[in-house]
Order: C-alpha cells, then sequence, then structure tokens
C-alpha cells in the first residue's frame, strides 16, 4: 500500500469526524456591524398563550443595555411570546424581562441574562422563563 493512499484514508476519515461533531470553523470575530436579539417567552416553562391569561398577564418588556450605559426598551403582548430588538451594534448586552399587566405595571420578577453576545450579520437568540413563583398573584 502506498503511502499516499494512507495519508489520503487518514485526512478524508478526519475530516468525516470533524463533520459528524458538528463542529463549524469561522475565521474571524465579527463584532462590526449591527445585529439583534430575539427574546423567546416562557412562562412557567411553558410557551402557552393560556399561560399569559391563567396568570392575568398582558405584555412584557425587554431592557436591553450596552458597555456603555445606553438603554433599549421594547414591549410586547405577552400572546406573541418573544420579540425582536433589530439594528443593536454588535457587542455584549445585559437583557432585562419582565411581565406586565394591562396599565404597564410590573406583573413579575425580573429576568436577568447578562454578556449576551451579538455579532453583526446574525441574530441572538435568549430564552426567558418566568417560574410561576416568579409572578405576582
Amino acid at each position: 500500500m502506498k503511502l499516499s493512499n494512507v495519508l489520503s484514508g487518514l485526512a478524508a476519515s478526519m475530516l468525516a469526524s470533524a463533520s459528524l461533531t458538528g463542529c463549524i470553523i469561522v475565521d474571524g470575530d465579527d463584532h462590526s456591524g449591527y445585529g439583534s436579539i430575539t427574546v423567546a417567552l416562557t412562562i412557567d416553562g411553558r410557551a402557552d398563550r393560556f399561560q399569559c391569561f391563567d396568570y392575568d398577564v398582558d405584555g412584557f418588556v425587554v431592557s436591553v443595555v450596552d458597555e456603555a450605559g445606553f438603554v433599549t426598551e421594547a414591549s410586547a403582548d405577552c400572546d406573541d411570546l418573544g420579540l425582536t430588538l433589530f439594528d443593536l451594534p454588535a457587542g455584549y448586552y445585559d437583557v432585562d424581562t419582565w411581565l406586565v399587566d394591562f396599565d404597564g405595571f410590573p406583573r413579575s420578577d425580573i429576568v436577568r441574562h447578562e454578556f449576551v453576545d451579538v455579532y453583526g450579520g446574525t441574530d441572538t437568540l435568549v430564552r426567558v422563563d418566568f417560574p410561576w413563583t416568579w409572578i405576582d398573584p
């Protein structure tokens, strides 16, 4: 057997094993441009619109704070179970989320995710769950 056949077989098996592990090779770190953050909401572990009704929650608010302290805030109906904040400069953010009633008053504790990494040209998913014990009766 030729050495070249052995080497090509070894290289092929290494590539095959790398593809099975889900390895992705990225050239560079794109912390430039603009990205987005999508907040996916669950209540007591369930992405169910009826949870909003059961806990008397009308909406939720998302506050995003960058490293310099700049704040962006958005809100959505609870029934939407999520929202996306677009055009965020690439970088790190703290994301606070809380539930509100019809008048906009807080109905829950704040769930915080720190150091959420946003890359240019991508959407970063943040999953937020409110255990029933965190919701005001």
